[in-house]
């Protein structure tokens, strides 16, 4: 039995994290089968996306919209993993 080779994806240091997430979110260089189909508005939509605060995940939200422009589409869903509320 052969195992699929692991995937890891390096950002430089330096470089802004987030745009640069969001860049290869919707180039699809992250997850095969996983990229911003124009023609598909949920081509994003069955990805969860975990980042470390509520700020990272607005500015991903940010981010992923400006890629995307005046085309339409489901985000994946971006979680924090930090800052939960104690109440839910």
């Amino acid at each position: 039995m052969t195992r699929p080779s692991p995937r890891i994806a390096t950002i430089p240091p330096g470089v802004d994290f987030l745009a640069t997430l969001a860049g290869q979110i919707i180039a699809g260089g992250l997850v095969p089968g996983l990229a911003y189909n124009p023609e598909d508005p949920l081509s994003l939509a069955g990805a969860t996306v975990f980042v470390p605060t509520r700020r990272a995940a607005r500015v991903l939200r940010s981010e992923l919209t400006d890629l995307i422009g005046k085309g339409s589409a489901i985000l994946p869903s971006i979680r924090p993993l930090g800052e939960t509320d104690d109440d839910a």
